[in-house]
């Protein structure tokens, strides 16, 4: 009896846990340190897919974002993924209409229920400036942990998109909580 109720909440907390992952991109690139330049072609990249968001999860819209990871500003619609299934690459042009500055930046892709987070990077708003040579490559390798938009670099997360550790952790303690009623 005691083994069938601890196999039943395994269960729970396990099925639990993967709904909380579900609909959250691990973002590849870009990630810190990755530095893309206006005009050219460029590339996100992704772990995961969003296949719970039904038909929608063909069409999710990734957005440029600027400033620090408590007060992000919407820059730009950047793309629309197709996040439904083994698609994980998408590659698009920086437009230099709309990234009329040099900076620091991050990607937020509308997954639901929470947004999917890159990593801050930077992003040359002249066309051939930079560092002489470097694109859009990334030091490092791809899925890395790095941190949150804005957030010191040297202070790591996960590398999964923010919030993930909150809402697994409540989901985690939530399951225990369960769990434990059922013993």
């Amino acid at each position: 009896m005691i083994f069938s109720k601890t196999f039943a909440s395994l269960a729970t907390l396990a099925s639990m846990l993967a709904l909380a992952q579900a609909d959250m991109l691990q973002i590849s690139n870009p990630t810190q340190g990755t530095r893309w330049k206006v005009g050219e072609t460029v590339f996100l990249e992704w772990k995961g897919n969003c296949a719970s968001m039904g038909s929608a999860a063909k069409n999710v819209d990734v957005d440029l974002m600027t400033g620090n990871s408590n007060a992000l500003r919407f820059v730009a619609k950047l793309a629309s993924i197709d996040c439904s299934a083994s698609n994980n690459r998408k590659e698009f042009v920086i437009p230099a209409d709309v990234v009329k500055e040099s900076g620091i930046y991050s990607l937020a892709v509308q997954t639901v229920p929470q947004l999917s987070y890159s990593n801050v990077f930077t992003i040359d708003s002249a066309v051939g400036a930079g560092d002489g040579g470097v694109t859009a490559e990334t030091p490092g390798a791809g899925g890395q942990a790095g941190t949150t938009p804005g957030q010191d670099p040297n202070t790591k997360n996960s590398g999964a998109a923010q919030g993930t550790v909150t809402a697994a952790t409540a989901v985690a303690m939530a399951a225990v909580a369960f769990a434990a009623q059922l013993l």
